[in-house]
Parts: structure tokens; C-alpha cells; sequence
């Protein structure tokens, strides 16, 4: 049977606090922003425990700092107790971006309470939330009167600071929490202790009025009968906690320390027990500084005390007491499926056997990518004992592909060759169990031949002959090449040898299909789809990117769906066609409501971020774009090339020629040989293409034209014109030029510039005509407004005043050119 913490502890609140507690009930939303030690989780807790009627419910997510796509899920999981369709919409869109706001303030709408209702998220600034500000605004335009979301939040950083002023929040910020001399006096009067006018006096000067070290000056003098006025607070958590504990309780809380939280189980691993004696769940239960979470069912330490017993546990115990420590915190992590938690505690002992011994998986290092770091993997093969990674061999493999996923090639090379060694000497395994070993291995050296596809062939089918059935590496859900956009982009590697490349995809894709089962199905399809496109043969292209999503569907492959889609939205361009390229458009951004793989919103991000440079403005780019190092962060290191491609056209665009000069001759080098083996030909294109238009631009036309010459040797022989049309000074640019022959592929290059201008004008004007030119809020006051409601019931549904509705009303109707809510009513916005 589970237990259950009812912690029975006696609090005082502030007057002032009371009444900023009191309005919750007034809003839509409320945030609780303090520093940590300041009891907003308890504040808030009691706050409900005592005064909602019975009747009411309340719900509470408790972020630890989980993965951001772990922490939304639990948000949306929240949201699911009060309406499971709009739950399920905001976990398909993923963890909120600016493109994907107003899909979420379109779905809580629908959100509606019979019963008053309070959702709590605890510790917000733990969720990793890129657009934290937006995205509580959002949050307050539900629109339910009987629905109250509390955030809970310790100090963001500068740059996310929540200054937000809008009449559906409530703010309860950390002046409410400091206690004043009398609020002071009380706390000590409820726990029996009276003090002279002098004492408050000293206890609020040395405190400051901070809740957290007033309660450890009451639990001193309860067990002293004095106050150290002079005491910092680690002092004063000696005198008050520790020294009052027994030596087993000692021991325990500096186990549990070192840990970030803990579950009862675990808690009991760490004092090498079935259960916690009695006294420790007293312990856990009693202490102010100790918080039981519901809704995670785990136990977290106030940093207060953890700070002050990490510090005890680094600097007064013994390095053999500190590694038996570390030792079951990797037991105690490992059992709560806490791979890389427990792998970092193990690392501390040098237990390298441990680590290689924890079930890691693809998918498991693939959905903590965004909180490990990928050098972690490259410290344990090169530090651990040879012999010992030798008898993990599926672990290697699986290390293997996240150190090339990663660009640590070093790594995988060393792996490749410890696994040819396992193999040859067979020592540990049975035949089978060798076979398999082979198979895979020789499935994941392939790999150090990307992009080289006659090579990669002749690995993947010598990997089949040596398995004899498909791989168990490869998932219907693993990214298909490094969750890269474009096939063409990934493949192309020769400049005039496109046809022959285009042909080894065709020939390589049938012997991959069936070792991967289905992985990638579509691929040969969408390569050709992308080479045809980029010759302006559209009609061929799109035929092809039919076949390819037929193929893809077939077995599941996103990657493939995504990349063709970006395809579709392109020829939609070249044409001019709205319609296809607003389809197009919905069924990207489609992909990343409805898959929860981290990657796939990449993907789509990324997706869009092209499709807004190829138009030329900078509507769906995504925030990473702008910046190298999110870059390489964010994606996976074969990919990054291609988007730094993105990133030097917005500087191209913002005439940012120095910091572009200084990036892109690098950026040429990587995409001619990163390592080794992989070229690249379409980074070199569109670089030497954005180094010719920087140089125009500064008057400098011979270098101008001597990088255009440079991009188009490499890009005629193959056909590759479309990477020149998208820039819209290109057709001026071209006739500026003195060619030495007629060359039928330079005069197909100039008709494609101009059907690519006239079809982007097209759809910009289009995208344009979409556009509403009113805010969220506009729209929703607008769309209240046309459904007849006056303005003091739209006053009353929002729970603004009337004269914001008033004033919201007048801009609406000057930005839309009108002046009646009759007019309104024939108005799209």
C-alpha cells in the first residue's frame, strides 16, 4: 500500500500575503515568483487546503527538471483533469515556440469547469520553456471563469523576466513574502515563544524578514534557548537541524542529499534497506525543510539544507564513504530508469562496468538530448579500461551511433575497432550471440562511409548476409539521416556525377529498406522529387513526391513525410500556387502536433525555417536559426551545415557583411570536408552564391562575379539552378554578367529566376492577405464582439475592464478600416 505525507506543521502568513493569496480566486491565472527559501509552494498549498470549498478540485504539476518534452507532457497532463481533447492538442503541438502560440490560445478556449477548479505548476522556472513570458500569457486566455492555473516560480533570468501586465494575472511577487516585526513576533508566538520588543528587533535585523532563516532562529532557541544574531545561514542550520539529529538520521539525509529528489524506494536503496526504519519516515514527515510532491510522489530537499549537507558530504567524509554513496545513488537512479543520472554517479567510482551494464537504448539517449552532454559519451570510451567496454558490446554499438549522431568521430572510430576486436576474439559470447554482434556492428561501421552510398551499400549488405533478419538498432521512430530536410542535400556529394548518385540511391535504398524494416522508405523517391525541382521540372518533382509520401506512410516514416512535404511547399512557390503551399505548410507544422519525438519538432522548425528564407522574410524562423551555437546544439552534427546555410542569409539579409565574412569561408571548408569522407555540394552553392551578393552589394562586382562563376561550375553540370533563382536579385545579377558561350543550361537558369520571383511574389502576397493584422487579444475581444456580446460581457469573460474592451474595439476597427460591429460581422481576421 502507498503512504501518504500529511505533513502537520503550524503556519503563519503575513496579512499582506493573506490578501494577495485572497485574490487568486479572482483570476484566471496567478504567479508566485520569489526566491527559493520564501514558502511560495507552502503559501500556496495552505492557502488551498483552508479555504476552497469542498466541492472544488485541485490538480498539481511539480517540474524537476526533467527534459523540456517530459515537462510539457506533464503540463498537457494536467490540463487532461479538466479536458482530455484540449490536453491532447497542446501535447501534439510540443513544447510552445512563438510559431505555435496562437494554436494553443485557440485550443483553451474550449477549456470549461462545472466546478471551481485550481491547476498548479510548481517550480516553472525548471521547465525550459523558450518563450516562458508568451507562454503564460497564453495560458491566462482560457476561457473558463471556473478554471484558475497558479504558476509557481522562483526568479527567472534577466532575460525572461515576467513583466507582464495583463488584466488575467495576478502577480504574488517575493515582497509579500518578508515578515515585518510583527509577523515576526507572531511566527514565534505560534510555536509558544514570546519575545521582548529588543528581540524582535534583533531577530528581524539579522533575518531580514526572510521566512526561511526566521524559522531556523525559532527551531535554535526552542533547542538552546538563544539566538546567534551573527550567524549566516549555514550556522544557523548546524545549530538548529543538524546538530539535533542522531547519527543515522545524519547518515541518511547526507545519502539523500546528493541526489536532486527521491522516492521512498530509493531513499531506502541509499540506506541499504527493504524499507526506511520508522524514525526516517518520522524525519521525512516532520521536517520543515523536507517536501513531499503528490503528484511526482518523490521527496525534495529546500536547497537550504541540501546546500549545507553537500557541503558536509564533499569537505568532512571520507573519499570511501562518499564512493559507497555514490555507488547506491546509481543503484537508487538506475532502478527509477534514471540511466544518465546513475551513469554519472558510477562515473564518480570509476565503475565503468556499471555504466556499459545500464540498458541504454537509441531512443532513451535520443529523448534526453536536449539535457546531456554528448562529450559525456566520449569520456567513458576513452577512459574506461578497454577490456571492459569489449564485454558490452551492444552497448558500444549503441554509443557508437550517438557519438556520430553527435561528431564525435574519434569515438566511433575507436569503437569500430574495439568491436572488431570482440568479434575476433569471441571471448564471453556464444556463436549467436556473435552473429548478432557482427551483424550490427558491421551495420553501424557503414556509417564511416557517409555520404559515399556505393560504399554504405556494400556495408549494409554485408551486414545481412552476416544477421540474417532486420536489425534491432533501427526503430520506425529513429530519425532518417540525422533527421536532415533534404535527402539531396545529404547525398549530392559530386559536382557533375548528380545522375550516377541519384542512381546508387536508387540501387542502395531496397537492401536498406529490408535490413531497417521500412527505415527510410521514400527516400530514393524524394531525392529524385528535390533534383527535379532544382531543374525546375515541378510536374515530375511532385508526381515523385506522391510516391515517396505513399512509401513513407506505408511504414511510418516521418522523416521522409517531412522532408517531402518541405518539397511540396517549394514547387507551391515556383507556381505561384497559395493554395498548395498553405496545404503544404499545414502539414508540416501538422507533424509536430501529432509526434512527440523531440526531433520531429526540429525537423519542422527547421522546415520552416527554409521555407521563410526562400520567401525572404522572416516570419517562421526559428530562435536557434540566429544563433551558431544553438545551432550545433539543437541539431545533430551532420546536419549542421545545412543550417548554417540559413543562418548566414539572415545575416545576408541584415547587412551584416562583416560577421558574414568572418563565418562563411568556414563554413565553406566544413561542407567541403567536415571529416574525411563526407562533401557536401549544396552548402558550397548557396555560400559561394550569398559571398557573390554580399560583394554586389558592397560595390565589389568583380568578386561578385567570380564567386557566382565559382557556385555555378559547381551547380550547371548537375542542373542545380533553383538555389540561384530563390535570391531575388539574381535575374539582375545574371544579365550582368558576361558569359563566353551560348549555354543552354545558363538560359534555363534565367527562365527559372523568373517563374521562382513572380511565383514568391505570389505567394507573399498571399501569406500577406492571411496575416491578421490584429493581436491575440484583438481577436479575441473582435470575435466576441461578432458574436454580439456587449462590452461588458466581453469585460466579464475576460476579466478585463470595459474600457480595455472599449479601447481594444477602436484599434480593431481602425485597423481593419471599419467602424460598426456590423461591419465586424462581414470582416475575416
Amino acid at each position: 500500500m502507498q503512504k501518504t505525507f500529511n505533513q502537520q506543521n503550524k503556519y503563519y502568513f503575513s496579512d499582506r500575503l493573506k490578501k494577495q493569496l485572497n485574490k487568486i480566486h479572482r483570476y484566471p491565472l496567478t504567479i508566485v515568483e520569489a526566491p527559493s527559501g520564501f514558502g511560495k509552494t507552502t503559501a500556496v498549498r495552505e492557502y488551498l487546503t483552508e479555504t476552497l470549498p469542498h466541492n472544488a478540485c485541485e490538480y498539481w504539476y511539480t517540474c524537476l527538471g526533467e527534459p523540456a518534452s517530459m515537462a510539457w507532457k506533464g503540463i498537457c497532463e494536467l490540463i487532461s483533469n479538466v479536458n482530455d481533447k484540449v490536453a491532447d492538442d497542446l501535447k501534439n503541438l510540443k513544447m510552445p515556440t512563438m510559431d505555435t502560440l496562437y494554436y494553443m490560445s485557440t485550443y483553451l478556449r474550449d477549456v470549461q469547469c462545472k466546478t471551481e477548479t485550481y491547476l498548479i505548476i510548481d517550480n516553472y522556472r525548471l521547465v525550459n520553456c523558450d518563450v516562458p513570458h508568451e507562454l503564460i500569457s497564453v495560458f491566462s486566455m482560457h476561457g473558463s471563469p471556473n478554471l484558475h492555473l497558479i504558476f509557481i516560480t522562483q526568479q527567472l533570468e534577466a532575460k525572461q523576466q515576467l513583466t507582464i501586465h495583463n488584466n488575467n494575472i495576478h502577480k504574488i511577487d517575493s515582497s509579500s513574502f518578508f515578515f515585518d516585526k510583527e509577523g515576526t513576533a507572531s511566527l514565534f508566538r505560534m510555536e509558544g515563544v514570546r519575545l521582548t520588543s529588543d528581540e524582535v528587533q534583533n531577530v528581524y535585523t539579522s533575518t531580514e524578514g526572510w521566512v526561511s532563516a526566521i524559522k531556523l532562529q525559532i527551531i535554535n532557541f526552542k533547542e538552546n534557548g538563544t539566538f546567534d544574531y551573527t550567524a549566516d545561514i549555514e550556522q544557523l542550520v548546524e545549530t538548529a537541524i543538524w546538530n539535533r539529529l542522531t547519527y543515522q538520521e545524519k547518515d541518511f539525509l547526507l545519502s539523500v542529499s546528493i541526489l536532486d529528489s527521491f522516492t521512498m524506494h530509493q531513499a531506502a536503496i541509499m540506506m541499504g534497506k527493504e524499507m526506511l526504519p520508522e524514525k526516517i519516515e518520522d524525519l521525512l514527515k516532520n521536517n520543515d525543510f523536507i517536501r513531499y510532491i503528490p503528484d511526482k510522489n518523490i521527496f525534495s530537499m529546500h536547497s537550504i539544507l541540501q546546500d549545507y549537507l553537500r557541503n558536509r558530504f564533499l569537505h568532512n567524509q571520507t573519499k570511501d564513504y562518499q564512493n559507497q554513496t555514490y555507488r547506491k545513488a546509481g543503484q537508487a537512479c538506475a532502478v527509477n530508469s534514471q540511466y544518465y543520472p546513475a551513469a554519472k554517479f558510477f562515473y564518480k567510482v570509476r565503475d565503468f562496468d556499471a555504466i556499459l551494464s545500464l540498458p541504454f537504448s537509441r531512443e532513451y539517449l535520443d529523448n534526453q538530448k536536449d539535457i546531456y552532454q554528448p562529450e559525456y559519451i566520449a569520456v567513458v570510451v576513452n577512459e574506461c579500461p578497454e577490456d571492459t567496454l569489449c564485454k558490452h558490446p551492444l552497448t558500444m554499438i549503441v554509443f557508437g551511433y550517438q557519438a556520430l549522431v553527435c561528431g564525435q568521430f574519434k569515438v566511433f572510430k575507436k569503437l569500430c575497432q574495439l568491436l572488431q576486436l570482440t568479434v575476433q576474439n569471441g571471448m564471453g559470447f556464444n556463436q549467436e550471440e556473435l552473429r548478432r554482434i557482427n551483424g550490427e556492428y558491421k551495420l553501424m561501421e557503414s556509417m564511416k562511409e557517409f555520404n559515399y552510398l556505393p560504399k554504405m551499400h556494400e556495408g549494409k549488405i554485408e551486414a545481412w548476409r552476416t544477421l540474417g533478419k532486420p536489425t534491432d538498432m533501427i526503430k520506425a521512430s529513429t530519425p532518417w539521416v540525422f533527421a536532415t530536410t533534404s535527402a539531396l542535400n545529404m547525398f549530392w556529394r559530386e559536382s557533375g556525377e548528380l545522375e550516377n548518385e541519384l542512381q546508387q540511391m536508387d540501387e542502395f535504398s531496397p537492401s536498406y529498406y529490408k535490413l531497417a524494416n521500412g527505415h527510410g522508405a521514400g527516400s530514393h523517391s524524394l531525392m529524385r522529387a528535390e533534383a527535379m525541382l532544382m531543374r525546375g521540372e515541378d510536374n515530375y518533382a511532385e508526381i515523385l513526391c506522391h510516391k515517396a509520401l505513399y512509401e513513407a506512410r506505408n511504414y511510418q516514416q516521418t522523416s521522409i513525410c517531412i522532408c517531402t512535404e518541405l518539397v511540396l511547399a517549394r514547387i507551391a512557390i515556383l507556381r505561384g500556387d497559395a493554395e498548395g503551399y498553405f496545404m503544404a505548410i499545414k502539414n508540416i507544422q501538422g507533424y509536430a502536433k501529432e509526434n512527440s519525438n523531440l526531433y520531429v519538432l526540429r525537423m519542422v522548425e527547421h522546415c520552416m525555417s527554409i521555407i521563410s528564407l526562400v520567401l525572404g522574410i522572416k516570419d517562421y524562423i526559428a530562435p536557434w536559426v540566429y544563433d551558431i551555437e544553438s545551432i550545433k546544439k539543437v541539431l545533430y552534427a551532420p546536419v549542421v551545415p545545412f543550417a548554417q546555410m540559413l543562418h548566414l542569409k539572415l545575416l545576408l539579409m541584415d547587412k551584416r557583411y562583416n560577421e558574414f565574412y568572418g563565418i562563411c569561408q568556414h563554413a565553406i571548408d566544413t561542407s567541403r570536408n567536415p571529416v574525411g569522407n563526407i562533401k557536401y555540394m549544396m552548402p558550397q552553392v548557396y555560400l559561394l552564391i550569398f559571398t557573390s551578393i554580399a560583394k554586389r552589394n558592397n560595390g565589389d562586382n568583380l568578386e561578385a562575379q567570380k564567386y557566382l562563376k565559382e557556385a555555378l561550375a559547381i551547380a550547371l553540370p548537375d542542373q542545380i539552378y533553383l538555389p540561384f533563382a530563390q535570391q531575388e536579385c539574381m535575374e539582375d545579377f545574371l544579365s550582368e554578367m558576361i558569359i563566353d558561350s551560348c549555354d543552354n543550361s545558363f538560359d534555363a537558369l534565367k527562365s527559372l529566376c523568373k517563374r521562382q520571383n513572380r511565383g514568391a511574389g505570389i505567394i507573399k502576397k498571399a501569406i500577406f492577405q492571411e496575416k491578421s493584422p490584429l493581436t491575440p487579444r484583438e481577436r479575441e475581444i473582435a470575435q466576441l464582439a461578432r458574436d454580439r456580446l456587449t462590452a461588458r460581457e466581453i469585460s466579464d469573460k475576460l476579466y478585463i475592464s470595459e474600457t480595455t474592451v472599449r479601447a481594444t474595439l477602436r484599434s480593431v476597427y481602425n485597423k481593419l478600416d471599419i467602424h460598426s460591429k456590423t461591419e465586424l460581422a462581414s470582416k475575416e481576421f
